[in-house]
């Protein structure tokens, strides 16, 4: 499967090279357009074999789980802040698609900034990141992208065959650990990180918190970790260079750059400014400073109006 959604991707590349070569050339190059078809050519390709495996959402419960005791077992648990982290999430859930899964959430004492899902609901959030965020609603935002993997099945998606295989008496030796390890350790795929962006920025928004608070966070994390913007392709050979660069480094990398998913939500509220002008939002920054929940305490200026 990979390798005809790669075949994909550079038949899409080639054909658009050959577009962009094409016609007057006015310094206004850009293929998005062409970049987005690879995207999307990739999420078809996926969905036809995850299709034939899909689980019931029980089975994935049971599978999250079993996965969940072999990440506890690597990291101290922190009871109190994950039932915290449970608070917070909890107006993001009544408007998720697949309301059948029940959601646990977990956090895990270890420096490292990062936060991930696994199937059935059961969601790892690190007391790195905890310390890293700024406000509830970064923390919304982060929780909202992590249930939305799940919602949209992406963590049951990334070893199903494997469970298939399982079910139908195929020696898997380790699997569960092998298979609990590579959920917590690789990323998605840059669309699907695209589509949990868009969508947990909606449970976000939708759960009343600050529609910038995700952008905020990336260009921090940006800054944060060094990630430097590429320059700006100038004539249609450059961006066609540059493109199939993206693409084919794209296809390795675990999540996009932080810079790109900031612009993407910062275009998706700007998209809503009609329909969100006039509304409050929640910020919480002394939320995240002493762990309580907005759902417990709403505090005085923690609101601002778009």
């Amino acid at each position: 499967m990979h390798k005809i959604r790669f075949a994909i991707v550079l038949a899409v590349l080639i054909g658009g090279a050959a577009l962009a070569t094409l016609g007057p050339n006015d310094g206004r190059v850009n293929l998005s357009s062409i970049l987005a078809l690879w995207s999307d050519a990739a999420r078809d390709t996926d969905q036809i074999g995850m299709r034939l495996t899909r689980l019931k959402d029980a089975d994935e419960m049971r599978i999250g789980a079993d996965l969940a005791p072999t990440v506890l077992a690597w990291a101290h648990e922190d009871a109190a802040t994950s039932a915290y982290v449970a608070d917070v999430a909890q107006p993001l859930l009544p408007n998720l698609r697949r309301p059948g899964i029940h959601y646990t959430f977990h956090v895990i004492d270890t420096p490292d900034i990062n936060a991930f899902a696994m199937p059935g609901g059961q969601i790892f959030v690190t007391t790195g990141l905890l310390g890293f965020v700024e406000s509830e609603a970064e923390l919304a935002a982060v929780l909202g992208h992590e249930i939305s993997h799940v919602d949209l099945r992406h963590c049951v998606e990334r070893f199903q065959y494997q469970y298939r295989l399982k079910k139908a008496g195929m020696p898997v030796a380790g699997w569960m650990v092998e298979t609990a390890h590579r959920l917590a350790t690789m990323g998605f795929s840059p669309y699907q990180e695209s589509d949990a962006d868009l969508a947990g920025e909606r449970l976000a928004i939708e759960a009343g918190y600050d529609p910038d608070a995700a952008a905020t966070l990336f260009e921090r994390m940006k800054t944060h970790f060094g990630e430097q913007s590429p320059d700006r392709a100038t004539t249609p050979e450059s961006e066609v260079e540059e493109a199939v660069g993206t693409a084919i480094g794209s296809y390795f990398r675990t999540h996009p750059p932080s810079g790109d998913r900031a612009r993407q939500l910062n275009e998706m509220v700007a998209q809503h400014q009609r329909e969100l002008k006039g509304r409050s939002f929640y910020v919480g920054r002394q939320n995240i400073q002493q762990h309580v929940p907005r759902s417990r305490q709403q505090f005085p200026g923690e609101f601002r109006t778009l």
